[in-house]
């Protein structure tokens, strides 16, 4: 997808039930991390990654607690960052010896927040998401997993038959095909700036690239490419079997001392792949030249909120320095690895929120089956046709900035950054917000 094509708001199926009042979907947000019993969840954030960790042994044994800190900090929205470096080799010469060595001399190094550019959480929080039955994932094991039926009836994976508890799920581990084109989604959900419920994998490869849970999906993408799948809408999806307060009990159920909840908060809206093309070649314009090099990488940090018991045990593979010692020592390959990952480890990482830098919102004035320009033709005081798209509810309306947009505002950030040649700036990393 390009920068422009943002995917409708994700409201398709947030796992939670919600109070009366509140929107179909939707999430409250919790104001602070308490426990069921209102005392504070004790948690820390880490150095350099800056995720949300926790040991407390509430929130190993109470769901309700686990469910409710994940939701209170599902609306911490992650940093995102693009750090930025050009160089060039410098070719030097030993005139005693007869021989020469390349250099490579930093030349601006930089990091650019763009933070600011998603858009918070609602009014009723993060969108909440859990995985998928058929997507590849750690179901409570370090290997990667799927939840299936064994014997599936005619039409049984139908929202009525979801809703009413016809489906009785068996997990097995997920096989090298499985894996691999559960990776390949992962990676084109960044490349097309979708969301993490966007691609579904399925059995069938669908030819735009995207695979599909239901054969029914695929007519809504009759004549897309992967550059034009602005067309789906996360409102036709399915809710997955597992909900996250389910996942929550099953983690609180497991016995063993090495057990971690991750719950992961993404970003999507934006190419972030050709984020990178854009920013390298206005660094390229700034820096250009025989053997220079230019590099753009966006980094996203502060995405995990982890939850582990506190233990010895955890404490030997949470500590790096002493993790590292066991690892040149061979103690930690040969021996702690295998029993961690095989004997006694347990990880779910099933679920986590998402922040978008631009979206479609559903706009409540429109119509069933009215197109673009009935609408406008129809609200005097419509957005411009290019801000709006029919989907399958009515009209949506773009929210937030598309990248191309932003960057025409912001790309002399970058440009001056890297047009310094001060010795002060040269080799320092240094953080500039916008």
């Amino acid at each position: 997808m390009s920068s422009s094509s943002p995917v409708d708001n994700p409201t398709s199926h947030p796992p939670q039930q919600v109070a009366s009042g509140s929107a179909a979907n939707a999430i409250t947000p919790h104001p602070s991390a308490l426990s069921t019993d209102g005392s504070p969840v004790g948690f820390w954030i880490t150095g350099t990654r800056k995720n949300v960790k926790t040991n407390d042994s509430r929130l190993n044994d109470d769901p309700q607690a686990l469910q409710h800190f994940l939701l209170t900090h599902a609306s911490g929205r992650p940093t995102v960052l693009i750090e930025c470096k050009g160089t060039h080799e410098v070719e030097d010469y030993n005139v005693g010896f007869g021989g020469s060595s390349t250099n490579i001399v930093t030349d601006f190094h930089f990091t650019v927040d763009i933070s600011s550019a998603l858009l918070p959480a609602n009014t009723y929080g993060a969108p909440v998401w859990v995985i998928a039955d058929e997507e590849p994932a750690k179901r409570g094991k370090y290997w990667r997993q799927i939840d299936y039926d064994p014997n599936p009836p005619a039409q049984a994976q139908t929202p009525a038959n979801l809703e009413a508890g016809h489906l009785w799920l068996q997990r097995r581990q997920a096989t090298p095909l499985e894996r691999k084109q559960g990776l390949d989604d992962a990676q084109r959900r960044r490349a097309l700036g979708l969301p993490p419920w966007a691609c579904i994998s399925a059995q069938t490869p669908d030819p735009t690239g995207v695979r599909l849970l239901f054969p029914g999906d695929r007519l809504r993408f009759e004549n897309a490419s992967a550059c034009a799948i602005e067309d789906f809408s996360d409102s036709d999806l399915v809710a997955p079997t597992k909900t996250l307060d389910e996942w929550t009990e099953e983690y609180c159920a497991s016995w063993s001392p090495l057990k971690e909840f991750r719950f992961i908060r993404t970003v999507y809206g934006w190419d972030l792949d050709e984020v990178q093309r854009q920013v390298k070649r206005t660094l390229a314009s700034c820096h250009s030249g025989d053997r220079k090099k230019e590099t753009a990488r966006v980094i996203i940090k502060g995405n995990k909120v982890v939850v582990r018991p506190k233990n010895p045990l955890w404490w030997i593979f949470g500590s790096g320095f002493f993790r590292f010692w066991l690892y040149i020592t061979l103690v930690y390959p040969i021996i702690l690895w295998p029993i961690k990952k095989y004997v006694l480890g347990r990880c779910w990482k099933v679920a986590g929120s998402s922040f978008a830098f631009v979206r479609y919102e559903h706009l409540e004035d429109s119509r069933h089956g009215e197109t673009v320009a009935q609408y406008i033709a129809r609200v005097p005081q419509a957005p411009p046709a290019k801000d709006l798209k029919a989907t399958s509810r009515g009209i949506s309306k773009i929210v937030g900035q598309r990248f191309a947009d932003w960057y025409l505002v912001n790309s002399q950030h970058f440009s001056s950054a890297a047009n310094r040649r001060s010795e002060a700036d040269r080799y320092r990393n240094n953080l500039i917000v916008v």
